[in-house]
């Protein structure tokens, strides 16, 4: 439970499928009515578009679950199937049925099952897409297991900017953004040459996932009390945070890792010990 609210933001689109279960409602009454006077042939046609329509809510609903869990890096990619699609083609069928049931014909059902499909496209949006990651074979690399720690590094990069989202002072937003920036570029770096992921190790596996934790903690915490001294604490943080994403960037392009590992060790145990907890 702690976790929902502390992801409520971006949890939050996952209720606009009700839609699709509350709006045929009326639905569900013409069904029955067809039934019970034996209209078999009306009963097909309601009877498929409430069909169609509630399982496109379910669709709709598992599509949504999956694209908040890759927002907030709980998964490494969206769902291969585009379940927001599935769920629009379904939302279209059923309109273009409830139009036959209740006595349009072909050119008119076709045009409301149109308009559905725009509304829903509206309404829940667009499939969200991975980011392609394409990595130059390199010998002596493993391209895999460095493929494996961009997606893991990519999540949490979203996990922090969803977190910066729900902060509701404007100046932390502003720097979590700037340093989730500089942190893509990095990743940009190692995708041009996957060996620099050996010079970015600690960057990668250790530092990302303590910058995320802090940084969604705080968030929660802010929401529930204002604390100036944690404020405070935090500001510096976030500007120790943007220094140490900025020189990793920086000795990257200089291939230069070792005093950055010993400057990353310090402020990740920072992050530990202080962990806004």
């Amino acid at each position: 439970m702690q976790e929902l609210l502390r992801k409520g933001r971006a949890w939050a689109a996952v209720f606009k499928s009700a839609a699709l279960f509350m709006l045929p409602g009326p639905l569900f009454f013409a069904a029955l009515i067809d039934l019970a006077s034996g209209h078999v042939e009306q009963f097909m046609f309601s009877g498929g578009a409430l069909a169609c329509l509630w399982t496109a809510g379910a669709v709709s609903f598992a599509g949504l679950v999956e694209e908040a869990r890759f927002f907030v890096g709980q998964r490494l990619d969206p769902p291969r199937v585009p379940l927001k699609l599935l769920s629009l083609a379904l939302t279209a069928l059923g309109t273009g049925l409830a139009a036959t049931s209740g006595g349009h014909g072909p050119l008119s059902a076709l045009l409301l099952a149109a308009l559905a499909a725009g509304g829903h496209r509206a309404f829940f949006g667009r499939d969200p897409r991975p980011h392609r990651i394409e990595l130059p074979p390199v010998a002596g690399v493993d391209v895999a297991a460095v493929m494996a720690q961009l997606k893991q590094a990519h999540g949490r990069l979203q996990g922090i900017n969803t977190a910066a989202g729900a902060i509701a002072v404007p100046e932390f937003g502003q720097r979590l953004r700037r340093i989730t920036a500089i942190g893509y570029r990095i990743l940009e770096e190692i995708e041009r040459d996957p060996r620099d992921a050996s010079r970015a190790r600690k960057f990668l596996n250790v530092y990302l996932d303590s910058a995320e934790r802090v940084t969604v903690e705080y968030a929660r915490s802010h929401r529930q009390l204002r604390n100036r001294p944690l404020e405070d604490n935090f500001r510096q943080l976030l500007i120790d945070m943007e220094t140490t994403f900025e020189a990793q960037h920086r000795r990257l392009l200089e291939n230069d890792a070792l005093a950055l590992d010993v400057e990353i060790e310090v402020l990740n145990e920072r992050l530990k010990r202080e962990g806004l907890n």
